[in-house]
């Protein structure tokens, strides 16, 4: 956590370079739902620098605390900056800040005594992480196997949410088709820390990043793979600096995993006949720099009428999921999920596929309560669904 003299000198280089041009205001999509300026960056900067900066500090304000946790951290507005402000690290460094003032959401302190309690940001035991491999009839999924070459790290969402469980259960399908040597951590899996980071919680994710770590160093695999882009993120760009340390093996995102197995042709994509466009989640595209293996993933199924929408890349439109903002703020949450399935709809495609589990599920609900004729899919299902039809 940055001290109050470094945040303040950040926020003083921030604010001189920021020429208030209003480019961020144009993609945020926070912003483009509230309407009000004090939820566009350039003014979360402005409320920020009242607060340091003034001779005379101000007491940060219910408002500034609001404005501050109502942002997905889809880092969409560092992409378009032209003075090339690292707006989302500023975030963060803020929202650390709002926590040790007290002002945290209480929401997000509960989902941190949750994680320190069990482990995992849902409300059921550990123990209950492979409760998805339950509804598996023909794989034999091992844990904790010791010399196998590929750890699969699961994520909380897809071991705890029944409408995400299929792409765990996809995944682990898909490697033991290509007859991969892999293996799970089950209950020595914990939370990879992505939801307390968020929310300004990085000193307790050190526990975690040290646990999960040793549990991967232990089993002696060459490769990590996850098919959630909040954990990959986290495993890549968080844990070495958090740690100190190279990790010791590779991380892949299961695209990237799964891509080169089929270019090997160790695995073969099957047919489908569908009109299909993709979802690029915030944490693996632009947050991460991962665009083209999911795409490659979807052109490789025969029969594919792949589309893209026109918001794609790096000006590609959040999900609405990020940043814990459903914790903070459900209906802008799902406000947000809408616009982006309507714009998936409009490309006239039957399936909207993701990479992510929190970005299938969050537009999986808002398909639904759209009532749209729209499939919402991981890569990774509809991979699968290939080879089983």
């Amino acid at each position: 956590m940055k001290t109050i003299e470094e945040l303040r000198e950040q926020i003083a280089k921030t604010s001189y370079i920021c020429g208030s041009c209003g480019s961020c205001r144009s993609v945020c999509p926070v912003y483009r739902e509230i309407g009000w300026e004090s939820s566009a960056p350039r003014r979360k900067i402005a409320l920020a620098k009242e607060v340091f900066l003034k001779k005379k500090e101000k007491q940060a304000t219910g408002q500034y605390a609001q404005r501050l946790q109502e942002c997905t951290l889809c880092g969409k507005c560092a992409e378009i900056c032209a003075a090339g402000i690292k707006t989302r690290e500023l975030w963060l460094n803020l929202r650390e800040d709002l926590r040790a003032r007290g002002m945290e959401h209480q929401n997000l302190t509960q989902m941190a005594l949750q994680v320190k309690t069990t482990h995992n940001i849902s409300t059921f035991p550990n123990e209950n992480r492979l409760d998805w491999v339950d509804d598996l009839d023909e794989v034999e999924v091992e844990v904790s196997k010791a010399g196998s070459e590929v750890a699969y790290f699961v994520g909380c969402v897809s071991s705890f949410y029944p409408m995400s469980a299929g792409i765990s259960q996809s995944i682990v399908s898909l490697l033991d088709r290509a007859n991969v040597n892999y293996t799970v951590l089950g209950s020595e899996e914990w939370c990879c820390g992505f939801p307390l980071l968020a929310s300004g919680n990085s000193q307790q994710v050190l526990e975690l990043a040290k646990h999960n770590v040793e549990k991967v160093r232990a089993l002696g695999v060459k490769t990590l793979i996850t098919g959630c882009a909040s954990c990959y993120h986290t495993w890549t760009h968080e844990y070495p600096t958090i740690l100190g340390e190279d990790l010791g093996f590779e991380v892949l995102h299961a695209t990237q995993y799964l891509v080169g197995l089929i270019r090997t042709k160790q695995l073969e994509a099957g047919n489908i006949d569908e009109t299909v466009t993709y979802h690029d989640p915030c944490d693996l595209g632009r947050n991460s720099g991962i665009y083209d293996e999911p795409r490659e993933l979807l052109q490789a199924m025969e029969g594919v009428n792949f589309v893209e929408m026109p918001h794609r890349r790096e000006m590609a439109d959040c999900c609405g999921g990020g940043g814990n903002l459903a914790a903070v703020d459900k209906e802008l949450s799902q406000a947000i999920a809408v616009k982006r399935v309507r714009e998936a709809v409009a490309t006239g495609a039957t399936i909207l596929t993701s990479a992510c589990q929190q970005c299938v599920q969050t537009l999986q609900m808002a398909a639904r309560q759209e009532k749209l004729p729209l499939e919402v899919l991981d890569v990774t299902e509809l991979l699968w669904r290939s080879l089983e039809e």
